[in-house]
């Protein structure tokens, strides 16, 4: 029988960030009078015989519509945890950055790690009362619950990584000879760092609490940590047997997590060490043989665009996110990278257009006028463009590929505006028109329809929106003081200039729509614009460029859950306030590990990062920070007039802006007027198409097959054919796939590899000495 019928599926292949004519499931949530004990709440479900159930299905079949409001949260274990794994993945991030083989901190690791040692604390530690004067505390006030869980890993992840400021600390360090000291150092890393955090708390009612507001890269991670939390005494309250999944036939999510975790584990060893031809199964170079430079350029996954490869790894498989991503976003991302990559990128190429062929066929590096890469020391004079030198050497040339991304990333930042205002416009407006009325107008018109998650939350009190404005204007004042005081060259203005530009990118939209086209072009391509204001100043264009990334970034990070934040914190019921301070603390204290670490790294191999000596084990390349510092002379020095003015290679890019308001019209003119057609006019998103059209070479071009084959068996089959198993294990799949593919890579590189050298698995066709896909 069809998994439709017994459970009314609802086909979210349509766009997620429009609820239209959605099932309103009707759901009993207060089985027992236990389960949620806020008396307001409690007393509004009790009056209530039916309560409606979270419409999207995706969500419905993850989160748990039940809460606890009395569990403990502001633990010393998770505190103390907390503090531990965000120290560590600060660390642990910064130490790897300078490394050519780096080491990503995964949420999943802290997640896994963190349980059984969250256990073991409410095993150990003394359960008694302790008092300062009117304060009183318990080390173990019970069990550790799936809320203390939630809470480490998201002050992990917060503060868990390497902060983005780092770049311009090492680049002044190294290649300017600038210091800014230890108070401007941490300063610049905090700013940075906290900039969102003021607008996240006015986007937060945009992109948080409606329902529609889907954020998929969220439910792997609530899935994983309700199956360590299944057998929770409050979770047991929530059965209802035609849904819930634990009492559904077959094995517990626990068992069948801990089964793919384990056979992930072993067999992540044979493509990452043992087997490693399997990471990018090269069908072309095997049938033509290695030296085919034609084949190559086609069927290679690493240095081609990758026709017919297909890679056998999850690194690979799951680089899209192939099972949470809804497949209308799949589909659409598809469609741009197969044309632009196997189709646009050879043509241009083999037809020799823009004398590609003097070029590899896939790069992003910039040339000079005898087609070697681009020497930027020979324009710099003492940190400052020398227009004489770069006349005497050579214009900037780029390959007609890296012309092509960027004229996508322009493309993409105009359409998503458009593509906001044609499909969302009628939500703006509703949003700003609740806005100016009364408060208890806004309360009104909000409460109607509003998600059911959110209406559990009213249990707990609100982050008032002026600290988060407090936050914003404290931040932005020491942001002022850094680039004042300190040599970074960014005037006051500029700094201004660089928050407002990016806050006009940022509108009513989900992950799935134009978020990630956004990011990447601010992250990219927006500094150059700078240049023509302030022109000839590398630090002060780079410092321009991490302020406005940053802010955009931190902001829908900490609404989205790109770091398991606010909406993780809406489907795990944690208090707002609680989650607030926990991703304030978890940045600074990452930011102050980021400095010293960094300070320590570059203390200890300078001349190596400098390349003034050679590193015996090849490991300290600091490929990062010359990157880095390569697009502050680009960027900053050489300047976008060079690159896309009227005498450049490619005059007229700038037009591209144009094409991107333009490029959503057509599709939106053909879903109104033909609203019932078999084509779906209106799951056609142009910016994610041109997301997917711009993703290589930053991503391996191996990755389409596998993860296009791993999305259509996730979230078209399986949904539609076996929906049942499918509400039950995905999204569990997901996460044992991605913990066990970590593991197995931290096993590899600190067991095997070692921090300071490294140890060979023999020898043999699978494991060739050269290129493994035996392309060369």
């Amino acid at each position: 029988m069809s998994n439709k019928d017994e459970y009314s599926v609802q086909e979210y292949s349509a766009e997620p960030t429009v609820v239209d004519h959605m099932d309103s499931n009707i759901e009993q949530v207060l089985k027992d009078e236990t389960i949620i004990k806020n008396t307001a709440i409690t007393e509004e479900l009790e009056h209530a015989d039916e309560l409606e159930d979270q419409p999207i299905d995706i969500v419905r079949s993850t989160v748990r519509t039940v809460d606890n409001p009395s569990l403990p949260v502001y633990t010393f274990r998770a505190w103390f945890l907390g503090t531990i794994f965000c120290i560590l993945g600060a660390a642990v991030s910064q130490f790897y950055f300078f490394r050519s083989n780096s080491l990503g901190y995964s949420s999943f690791f802290v997640t896994l790690v963190s349980y059984p040692l969250g256990v073991l604390l409410a095993r150990i530690l003394p359960n008694r009362e302790w008092s300062i004067g009117k304060f009183s505390f318990n080390f173990n006030p019970g069990p550790f619950n799936i809320k203390e869980h939630c809470l480490i890993v998201i002050m992990a992840s917060t503060g868990g990584g390497s902060a983005y400021a780092t770049d311009i600390l090492a680049i002044q360090d190294l290649y300017y000879q600038q210091d800014l000291g230890p108070l401007g150092s941490i300063l610049l890393l905090i700013s940075t760092q906290c900039l969102g955090y003021g607008m996240a708390g006015f986007y937060r009612k945009f992109l948080v609490d409606p329902t529609a507001m889907l954020w998929p890269s969220t439910l792997p991670s609530v899935s994983l940590f309700n199956t360590f939390h299944e057998k929770d005494p409050y979770l047991l309250g929530d059965r209802d047997e035609e849904k819930d999944q634990d009492v559904r036939p077959g094995m517990s999510r626990m068992r069948f997590f801990l089964i793919v975790f384990a056979c992930t584990f072993v067999y992540e060893m044979f493509p990452t060490l043992i087997f490693p031809v399997l990471s990018s199964v090269a069908v072309l170079c095997l049938i033509g043989g290695p030296g085919n430079m034609v084949l190559a350029s086609l069927g290679s996954g690493f240095s081609g665009v990758g026709i017919l490869n297909f890679g056998l790894d999850w690194n690979a498989a799951g680089a899209t996110g192939p099972l949470f991503t809804p497949w209308w976003a799949q589909v659409n991302w598809y469609i741009g990278a197969v044309v632009m990559v196997w189709i646009v990128c050879p043509v241009t190429y083999f037809c020799n257009l823009w004398n590609a062929k003097s070029y590899p066929i896939l790069t992003t590096k910039l040339f000079d006028k005898d087609g070697n890469v681009y020497n930027h020391s020979r324009v710099i004079s003492d940190g400052y463009f020398n227009e004489t030198a770069y006349e005497e050497y050579s214009p900037v040339y780029m390959t007609p590929y890296n012309a092509m991304m960027f004229a996508l990333s322009f493309v993409a930042l105009t359409a998503s505006v458009t593509h906001v205002l044609l499909y969302y416009g009628s939500d703006l407006k509703k949003e700003f028109w609740v806005w100016g009325k009364n408060k208890e107008q806004r309360k009104y018109e909000r409460e109607v329809g509003m998600d059911i998650h959110v209406k559990m939350m009213q249990v707990y009190k609100e982050v008032p929106f002026w600290w988060y404005a407090v936050v914003f204007v404290v931040t932005i004042v020491i942001s002022i003081i850094v680039c004042e005081v300190y040599p970074i060259h960014l005037p006051w203005w500029g700094l201004l200039v660089a928050i407002g530009s990016v806050n006009t990118c940022r509108g009513r939209n989900s992950e799935c729509t134009c978020q990630l086209t956004i990011v990447q072009f601010v992250r990219r391509y927006h500094p150059g614009y700078f240049r023509y204001m302030l022109p000839g100043r590398p630090i002060a264009n780079v410092t321009f460029k991490c302020y406005g990334y940053m802010a955009m970034a931190q902001c829908l990070g900490l609404v989205s859950d790109l770091k398991l934040e606010n909406k993780t914190g809406l489907y795990m019921k944690i208090p707002p306030r609680c989650m607030f301070a926990a991703q304030f603390y978890g940045t600074i204290l990452g930011g102050i590990v980021n400095y010293v670490v960094l300070k320590i790294i570059l203390a200890a191999k300078r001349p190596v990062l400098q390349g003034i000596i050679p590193d015996p084990t090849g490991q300290w390349t600091g490929r990062g920070s010359s990157i880095f510092y390569a697009s502050s002379i680009i960027w900053g020095a050489v300047g976008p007039a060079r690159l896309f003015g009227p005498d450049s290679q490619f005059p007229g890019m700038n037009w591209a802006f144009l094409v991107g308001i333009i490029l959503p019209l057509p599709f939106w003119f053909l879903h109104k007027r033909f609203p019932k057609s078999k084509i779906p006019w209106k799951m056609v998103n142009v910016p994610v198409i041109l997301g997917g059209a711009g993703f290589a070479p930053q991503v391996p071009t191996n990755i389409l097959i596998t993860s296009f084959i791993c999305g259509f068996v996730s979230q078209f089959y399986l949904y539609r054919r076996h929906h049942s198993w499918w509400a039950k294990y995905n999204y569990v799949l997901s996460a044992a796939l991605d913990s066990g593919t970590f593991i197995c890579s931290l096993f590899i590189f600190i067991c095997v590899n070692g921090i300071n050298s490294s140890v060979h698995f023999p020898t043999w066709a699978g494991n060739p000495e050269g290129n493994v896909e035996y392309c060369e």
